[in-house]
């Protein structure tokens, strides 16, 4: 039996002790912040929870040495890393390792977590994508517009209320539905709902039982995205007027007749839908359009000239830069802009690196890899004996080293001294390695500024560069696939009768299918009436040497099996590139090692001396 009161004091005792121990917990928290002041506190709450004493050193021990320094941080200007400013950067940092997830699915993926969510967000989609599963795909990758961001919930309160009193025949039901479909953006909720209603017989009667507007939530974001609707409206209603007074015009014209001729098409115009040139001829905008269409993306005549008068009897005037902007299309005017700025770079002869999706360009700065005032040669001379040091590590390496510089240095000296200077290729190279090094600095991602593109390109193959890029990563994949069969298809056999394939291990050359088919492994001969005797038997004092008595198949020599290997993979290579000159640019036939690599000391020497090279005028060129 228990005493009078006895479980009120064992709830109170259960509710003083959880106190004691949030607040001794909110004390350590307080004293790894003070060491780690940008931590996330959910990370520092979540480590807590791991160690029964000694956390403070515990979790510092463990974020110094086992992570290496790294911890989850909060943002910059966040309270933090839960508050909807701090997840909606998480959100970008998402967007640019996973450009092509759904960001509805991130932004619930997101939200999922308390703590370290870029880290764990990263884990689940990539252990997503290593199942057959996946992660779902958006059709326009790096894009994340306006209303995918997460909305915070003053934001959520303040679009619900401003809804309620927008539509006040409607559901509050479905308001919280539209919502909640469209990420509470309220221009698109706004829309929607608008869609939905009807002026139907039931709404009238609804309408009766009006409810009460509700009290408005102030929020500046939410009148910021008012005022651009407000802006939309009114600028739709303004292209509208624009055309009916277009068409009032136009009949006032008519009726006064006082219409305008083109001079080229010879249509009637209004004064208002007809440009001139510096010497007051007149045309009409469909035809100066279809002129500069023409030229820019036609013949290309006109690319980074002016635009002269199209009279047909011949004019000295020109179009100048504001009619012509007044005249043609956005698109046309700005890449006749574009076809202008890049006629000006092509001849003041400057190194640019443009973006391969649109004409933004930035100027290479090559100057600090010309001030190397050295004589190539020196550096070339000064590599050898660098790039032969770390091979003496060994006794072993010291002697085969020796050899080699022996059998590849000295011969190479001597010719020097007679005036032949054998190390030509490196000079050659010399350019191209100082290009490596100017790539190393600068990086191969090219992040283009334009606005209307913002894409990030590589340098190196013109494609646009996304998260664990790989250049020619199509191709390579394509060629490697390519030679691969063409190998296999060079050593194995087919059984005509069955259709299985097979390769030789070892033993005589007489194939016998599972199917009973006798083969000659040689020539593919059927054996199966001739067997043996389709093989010499004569006498040879080497073994393996050509017969001089007959012309039969050897028993037990085959063909060297890596001489074909190879000679199939060199034609499956020349194919390739053959029938798929985009590849060409690759460089596949240097970059795709497919099979087995011999052994080659002078190559690996020469690779050696080139890195050395590279890695002297890295430290001579002033950075």
């Amino acid at each position: 039996m228990f005493s009078k009161g006895s479980l009120f004091n064992t709830l109170m005792n259960i509710d003083t002790s959880n106190n004691t121990s949030n607040s001794k917990k909110d004390t350590i928290v307080e004293q790894l912040v003070a060491l780690f002041p940008d931590a996330d506190l959910g990370y520092l709450r979540y480590c807590v929870e791991f160690y029964q004493d000694n956390h403070v050193e515990r979790i510092s021990e463990k974020i110094c040495n086992q992570n290496k320094g790294h911890y989850p941080i909060k943002p910059d200007n966040c309270r933090n890393a839960n508050c909807t400013k701090a997840k909606n950067i998480y959100l970008k940092q998402l967007n640019e390792l996973f450009p092509e997830c759904d960001v509805g699915f991130l932004r619930e993926k997101l939200c999922c977590f308390d703590h370290s969510h870029v880290q764990q967000v990263t884990e689940t989609l990539l252990n997503m994508e290593k199942s057959s599963k996946g992660y779902p795909r958006r059709l326009n990758p790096f894009v994340i517009e306006p209303w995918e961001l997460i909305r915070s919930p003053d934001y959520i309160k303040a679009v619900r209320y401003r809804l309620y009193n927008d539509f006040p025949d409607t559901w509050k039901s479905t308001v919280k539905a539209v919502l909640a479909e469209n990420n509470f953006d309220y221009s698109k909720s706004f829309a929607k709902i608008r869609d939905l209603t009807t002026n139907s017989w039931w709404t009238s009667i609804f309408g009766v039982f009006r409810r009460k507007m509700c009290k408005e939530v102030e929020n500046p974001e939410l009148e910021e995205e008012v005022h651009r609707m407000q802006i939309h409206r009114l600028e739709e209603q303004s292209r509208a007027d624009y055309e009916v007074a277009k068409k009032i015009n136009f009949m006032e014209y008519t009726d006064n007749d006082q219409l305008i001729t083109c001079g080229c098409c010879y249509g009637d115009y209004p004064f208002e839908d007809l440009a001139c040139c510096s010497e007051g001829h007149l045309f009409c905008k469909e035809c100066i359009n279809h002129f500069v269409q023409e030229g820019l993306f036609g013949q290309g005549s006109l690319r980074g000239k002016q635009i002269n008068c199209i009279e047909p009897s011949g004019c000295d005037g020109y179009f100048s830069e504001k009619q012509l902007k007044a005249t043609l299309m956005p698109d046309v005017f700005n890449h006749y802009i574009d076809s202008l700025i890049e006629h000006s770079l092509k001849q003041a002869n400057l190194s640019l690196v443009q973006c391969p999706f649109c004409s933004y360009c930035e100027v290479d700065d090559d100057s600090p890899f010309y001030q190397l005032k050295i004589p190539k040669s020196a550096v070339i001379i000064v590599s050898i004996p660098l790039a032969i040091l770390p091979f003496f590590s060994s006794f072993e390496n010291i002697i085969s080293t020796l050899k080699v510089a022996t059998i590849f240095v000295l011969p190479q000296i001597a010719l020097w001294m007679l005036g032949v200077f054998p190390l030509r290729t490196y000079i050659d190279d010399f350019e191209n390695i100082v290009k490596r090094v100017k790539r190393k600095r600068r990086g191969n991602v090219f992040k283009c500024q334009n606005p209307d593109c913002a894409k990030s390109s590589c340098m190196l193959c013109n494609r646009e560069c996304r998260p664990f890029h790989k250049c020619y990563e199509q191709e390579q994949d394509s060629l490697r696939l390519f030679v691969e069969r063409a190998m296999a298809e060079a050593v194995k056999r087919t059984c005509p009768k069955c259709h299985v394939s097979f390769t030789k291990a070892d033993g005589c050359n007489k194939m016998t299918c599972r199917c009973g088919y006798v083969m000659c492994y040689l020539c593919r001969k059927d054996l199966r009436q001739e067997s043996y005797a389709h093989f010499c038997d004569h006498f040879r004092p080497i073994p393996g040497q050509k017969c001089k008595k007959c012309t039969k198949c050897d028993l037990y020599k085959t063909e060297d099996e890596e001489k074909v290997i190879k000679e199939a993979a060199a034609k499956a290579r020349a194919e390739f590139i053959k029938t798929h000159p985009e590849a060409r640019e690759a460089n596949l036939l240097q970059n795709a090692a497919i099979g087995p690599v011999a052994g080659d000391e002078e190559k690996l020497f020469s690779e050696m001396v080139e890195k050395t090279i590279e890695k002297i005028v890295d430290y001579l060129i002033p950075r």
